[in-house]
């Protein structure tokens, strides 16, 4: 199931992208290295503004309508790769709106190793509390939600090769597009701490980016659906302006969009800490220059 972190924390929304290879014959394997290769020589930054709304659907002539007004949060988050000889990558993301939920917020330390899980914390500003969260396939839904969202803390999480075992299971067209569908399965190992059994996703052959992925339980059951929308390069990297998740078991959908966004800022170590989710201050001192940039 690599290829989950097109948001980098993301969240959150970058589409893995980068640019175009000869589609010559490759291993399932070969293609998500690939993706994974061009994803992270991409960018080293980014800062972000999205936007997600949230609601339980109805399917009417097979369109899909809210059945209650959507929970509509604006989000800015930041994300940075640790460097050439740390594979690293440390995010942090804190609600702008609506007035009850600002200064929410969540930081990420995302691992390149095998053996180590990310770290997540959570700031609750009403409480005035960090707490630490678990994104493993204990939780139910909503406790290991992404601020109340149908994406979950795991979604946005980068997978390791290494946790997965993949296969092409055919070749063929989606948006018009030429694409590998791939299945990925994880290892004995990862499949204790996710909810997923299996991922399938739609690979664009030219561009490397993930266009489509059906995620299914440990049953074997289509359980969500997430497709990309308004793809573009800006500054040379492909991004998604508009995503959705649809949870078929719960018949909720969150749809992200991409407000703006600047790659390859300079974003200083002290700024990704529990420091900025508590200390307002602290946050907007750097912020500031940061938002200069976005578009």
């Amino acid at each position: 199931m690599k290829n989950f972190k097109w948001f980098v924390l993301m969240v959150v929304t970058i589409v893995l992208g980068g640019l175009s290879f000869p589609a010559y014959a490759r291993s399932a394997k070969e293609i998500v290295t690939e993706v994974d290769r061009v994803s992270r020589e991409s960018f080293s930054s980014t800062v972000q503004k999205m936007k997600l709304s949230t609601c339980k659907y109805v399917v009417k002539k097979r369109r899909m309508r809210c059945t209650e007004k959507p929970r509509v949060k604006l989000i800015e988050s930041i994300q940075k790769d640790m460097g050439k000889n740390n594979a690293d990558s440390y995010s942090i993301a804190v609600i702008l709106e609506p007035v009850s939920d600002r200064g929410i917020g969540m930081l990420t330390y995302d691992y390149d190793a095998v053996d180590r899980d990310a770290d997540t914390w959570l700031y609750l500003s009403a409480l005035g509390k960090v707490k630490r969260m678990i994104s493993s396939s204990e939780n139910s839904d909503e406790s290991g939600s992404f601020f109340g969202t149908e994406f979950s803390v795991e979604d946005m999480e980068s997978n390791k090769i290494a946790e997965y075992t993949y296969r092409i299971l055919k070749e063929g067209t989606y948006m018009k597009r030429p694409v590998w569908i791939l299945e990925s399965v994880p290892t004995a190992k990862r499949a204790r701490k996710t909810r997923y059994g299996k991922a399938v996703s739609w690979i664009d052959k030219e561009r490397f980016l993930t266009l489509k992925v059906n995620l299914y339980n440990r049953h074997g059951k289509l359980y969500k659906q997430l497709t990309m929308r308004g793809i573009e390069q800006i500054d040379k990297v492909w991004v998604s302006r508009r995503m959705t998740m649809n949870n078929l078991s719960t018949r909720r959908v969150t749809n992200m969009e991409l407000k703006s966004v600047a790659f390859n800022m300079e974003v200083p170590d002290e700024f990704l800490t529990q420091r900025t989710l508590t200390d307002f201050a602290f946050r907007e001192r750097y912020l500031v220059n940061l938002r200069k940039h976005i578009k």
